[in-house]
């Protein structure tokens, strides 16, 4: 019962859907904390101002209870009958046709950059999806002083790192002054009691005691141990004192040196200070150097494990050296006939070299289409041609048409299309939410087929997961005896978990198939044949779903 799905339905027409509309919809969304060292750019909202790349010009709205806003839309409409708005689409994107990928490539810079931040088009063949290859390597290169999404994501991660870090290390010392604390036994024995001091001469600073019993009265015990380069544990069962011995000589040691005096635990059944566990030894890392002179870098053991010591995902070194493994002298030591192969190796991962300074970036990044976004841009909004990469001509609407029908097969069929092909389905389905001013993206990562955006990937996390299914719920698929694929409820489950996971919510797209109709039909008149009814499921929990 806690795991029954709620299922709730829409229902509508995709031709009754308009071709492009703006999304009204706006949530009151918290702004992060500036950060100083992040250098600001142009606000979002007017980066990516346009939902698609058309303009529109709407009317004022009509408030009936307010005539004057009557005369202001009648003001706009003669202003618009009089000096009409330039025709949109203003600017037609061009684009090439990939048979190998099955998708279409945009190569000019200002087309990809304008088809991004107008709707979210495509994604960049050598990024994520945003195509910012080229400001990556101009960040790499430190020939780009604006910021990118991915410096932004490793900056904060590197923050989260750091804050883990320090917040284990308090813990870890928080639990040592315990374990120290407990370790103290009082004493018992007829030896213990008479080895008690019993005159401020022998009270070690420090630790104060009660004259009348002789007794502690206070266990202030600090990390002395720590301090001089030791470690300390707890206490065995059978009394090993070697770690109090070390500790009373380097006290010593340091107040004869004039340093700050650490307190030595007292005398605890006979033991100058709490036994400990004896641990395995700790390895020691070494760094090793191109020159003839080796120079190993160890580390003592009461060092904290730097942070910044390790290697990134793609096997780089953090900031390009190793901040906790190069030793003083192997910094300041350099000489020798190799000494120009360990800079160059050095420099190859902390920076830039001065010829790559020097020479000039070309972007080699392209944007790729997925044949339900080519078909939205040039069918829908008439903002994008796609040229023939034999001929070098553009395709027409219906020869595009046709092309995406037969490539969505795997081989590619080039006759005998059926009214399920699966890029009828899909197509209709993305139409139907881009109509409704959704920000429709494809949705692999997840598991699904699109993934849909209130606003955009730049703005917040996609909201809903759409898995696109076959209905075959007319009269002519029932006598032809044509079922849709069946999904087992272990595959359901599986999706529903990886959404929830995620933190979306899981939409189930049927798609009512028509009955088979002639080729010859135009792309309008077939697609006015479908229907999109959408399903949300979603985990029903009793103990948390009550109102």
């Amino acid at each position: 019962m806690a795991d029954t799905p709620n299922i709730v339905s829409a229902t509508s027409n995709l031709h009754d859907a308009p071709s492009a509309s703006v999304n009204t919809t706006s949530s009151t969304q918290v702004k992060p904390k500036s950060r100083p060292s992040t250098p600001k750019g142009p606000p979002l909202h007017q980066l990516y101002a346009l939902p698609v790349p058309i303009r529109t010009f709407p009317l004022p709205s009509f408030y009936p209870n307010n005539p004057i806003s009557l005369f202001h839309v009648i003001y706009a409409w003669v202003g618009q009958l009089i000096s009409p708005p330039p025709a949109e689409p203003a600017i037609i994107y061009q684009g090439i046709w990939s048979p190998e990928t099955r998708s279409v490539h945009i190569k000019d810079p200002k087309s990809i950059r304008a088809l991004w931040e107008q709707g979210f088009f495509g994604k960049g063949n050598y990024s994520r999806s945003e195509p910012n290859w080229l400001k990556r390597e101009q960040a790499r290169k430190g020939n780009n002083g604006n910021h990118i999404a991915e410096d932004v994501t490793a900056q904060r991660r590197e923050e989260r790192k750091m804050m883990k870090w320090d917040r284990a290390r308090k813990e870890q010392e928080a639990i040592q002054r315990t374990r120290l604390q407990e370790a103290w036994v009082a004493p018992v024995g007829p030896m213990e009691l008479l080895a008690l001091p019993n005159s401020e001469h022998d009270l070690k600073p420090g630790y104060p005691n009660d004259s009348l019993n002789g007794t502690p009265t206070q266990s202030i015990i600090t990390n002395s141990t720590e301090g001089l380069g030791l470690s300390s544990g707890y206490a065995t069962p059978n009394g090993d004192a070697t770690l109090a011995n070390a500790t009373a000589v380097d006290a010593t040691d340091a107040i004869a040196d004039g340093k700050d005096a650490v307190p030595a635990l007292p005398d605890m059944n006979g033991y100058a200070s709490p036994p400990h566990t004896p641990t395995s030894p700790i390895k020691r890392r070494k760094s090793v150097r191109f020159s003839p002179k080796v120079d190993s870098t160890t580390f003592q053991l009461s060092d904290p494990p730097n942070p910044n010591h390790g290697t990134q995902s793609n096997g780089g070194v953090v900031n390009g050296n190793l901040t906790n493994g190069s030793s003083p002298s192997s910094q300041s030591a350099k000489s020798g006939p190799f000494e120009s192969i360990s800079e160059s190796s050095t420099t190859s991962t902390s920076g830039p070299t001065s010829s790559e300074l020097n020479s000039e970036i070309v972007d080699k990044e392209h944007l790729q289409l997925c044949l339900e976004e080519v078909f939205y841009l040039v069918f829908a909004l008439g903002a994008l041609t796609v040229l023939n990469p034999v001929t070098g001509k553009p395709f027409t609407t219906s020869d595009l048409f046709t092309l995406c029908r037969q490539t969505s097969y795997i081989p590619p069929r080039m006759k005998n299309l059926q009214p399920d092909d699966p890029f009828l389905i899909h197509y209709a389905a993305y139409h139907h939410f881009r109509s409704l001013g959704w920000v429709t993206r494809p949705g692999i990562k997840f598991g699904v087929d699109w993934m849909l955006y209130n606003r955009g990937p730049v703005f917040s996390h996609a909201e809903f997961a759409v898995i696109v299914l076959p209905a075959y719920t007319g009269p002519w698929w029932k006598t032809e005896g044509r079922q849709p694929p069946r999904k087992s409820w272990h595959w359901l489950h599986t999706i529903n978990r990886v959404q929830a996971t995620a933190l979306k919510t899981l939409v189930l797209a049927y798609v009512d198939i028509p009955p088979p109709f002639d080729d010859e039909l135009g792309a309008t008149e077939i697609f006015k044949r479908y229907r999109v009814r959408e399903f949300i499921v979603r985990r029903w929990l009793s103990n948390r779903n009550r109102d």
